[in-house]
């Protein structure tokens, strides 16, 4: 048998292109897709990696600072005060705190002179003097100041020459060898006023506060 020859028209064509168009545009939306992922992946990526590279130089910075900073625990003082109305002695326990690590070894080497200079410092003081918080600070000052001099970091002399070379000028007995707290305080009041004051002088080219603070862990009057 002969088969009929069917001739072809424009509708034909019309399946296959409905099958087509779909499929292709599912593959764009799956590219697309996979492009955005991927994006949104690698910024992601890049803001966590920053900001962990950000704390990381912070906590290294901190870490660093932190590292330079040393106590340097001196052995307990025991002097006797100046006596008010009765024999009384002090008890002291004293650390340094520094942030240049090459000064630890300096200390240790200069230990017996800082140690001599600080034991006619304690002993010069009124037990009134160190009561109140305001001398306890006051003292803070002039022990860094005394350990600095031996140290080389200050040029001035110590604040209780400073002091008494002040009281000698304006006729007033100094704090150490005056025999009344009130004839100490008025050495202390007309030195105020002279140049020479706890804050002595340093040499150029010396970084400030080489003493960052001085410490007590113990400080007891009987």
């Amino acid at each position: 048998m002969v088969k009929p020859v069917t001739k072809k028209t424009e509708s034909d064509p019309l399946p296959t292109e409905v099958q087509t168009k779909p499929k292709s545009k599912k593959i764009l939306f799956i590219i697309i897709g996979s492009v955005l992922v991927l994006g949104i992946a690698g910024g992601a990526g890049w803001y966590f990696t920053k900001g962990e590279n950000h704390n990381g130089k912070s906590d290294k910075k901190t870490t660093k600072s932190s590292e330079h900073i040393k106590f340097i625990a001196l052995e307990p003082f025991t002097v006797n005060l100046q006596r008010e109305t009765a024999d009384q002695f002090l008890q002291i326990g004293i650390t340094l705190k520094i942030v240049q690590p090459e000064l630890e070894e300096k200390i240790k080497q200069n230990l017996p002179e800082i140690r001599s200079r600080l034991l006619v410092l304690l002993s010069g003081k009124y037990p009134s003097e160190l009561t109140a918080s305001k001398g306890k600070k006051k003292l803070v000052n002039e022990i860094i100041a005394e350990t600095e001099i031996v140290l080389g970091l200050r040029t001035a002399p110590a604040v209780s020459n400073a002091i008494a070379d002040a009281s000698a000028k304006s006729g007033v007995v100094s704090s150490v060898e005056a025999t009344s707290p009130v004839e100490a305080t008025s050495a202390e009041e007309s030195s105020a006023t002279s140049d020479s004051k706890v804050e002595s002088a340093k040499p150029n080219g010396e970084k400030e506060n080489s003493i960052v603070d001085v410490l007590f862990t113990s400080f007891i009057i009987q």
